[in-house]
């Protein structure tokens, strides 16, 4: 189990992830100055044509890394606001929060699912190679699809909020 050092666990919850969002900033503006500036125009051994700019294995792991740790984040912030909110009320100032925090957990999970599983294998042409890897084809079709589903349904929701004033207006 992870422990955080005495001085953190005084934190409130917003200056802490203040704090780590403006770490995880420092860390990837310092690693892209350093693929975009150090090392950036080296030839690529098997093409010529191509550059191999020398920081880019350690963007790709740092990206894999963040990738991870925010899936693993997503799973472990589901998981225990179901088991909170499965002790507490239904509702909050008449608003059903437990059954939003249900169909928002597994909405966003069925439609990942969905996604992926619909998403296209088809080979794609990348830089004169054809790319085949079926599971990585499928993944980067349901994050794309998944992320403007979800953009949209964003917009809408702030689209309904938006007229519920004017709802409000009216029936007064």
């Amino acid at each position: 189990m992870i422990t955080l050092p005495h001085r953190w666990r005084q934190l409130p919850a917003e200056k802490l992830s203040s704090k780590v969002l403006g770490l995880l900033i420092a860390l990837v503006i310092l690693l892209f100055a350093l693929f975009g500036l150090v090392g950036y125009n080296r030839p690529y051994d098997e093409d010529p044509n191509f550059v191999a700019p020398l920081f880019t294995d350690v963007l790709i792991v740092f990206m894999e890394l963040l990738v991870v740790l925010a899936m693993g984040c997503a799973v472990w912030s589901m998981t225990r606001s179901l088991k909170v909110r499965g002790k507490s009320e239904a509702y909050e100032n008449n608003v059903p929060i437990k059954k939003i925090g249900y169909v928002v957990s597994w909405g966003t999970a069925a439609l990942l699912l969905l996604s992926f599983l619909l998403g296209s294998a088809h080979p794609m042409v990348i830089n004169g190679v054809e790319y085949t890897d079926e599971f990585w084809l499928k993944t980067a079709d349901m994050l794309i699809v998944s992320s403007l589903v979800l953009i949209v349904v964003a917009i809408g929701a702030m689209a309904y909020g938006a007229t519920n004033f004017m709802r409000r207006d009216h029936v007064r």
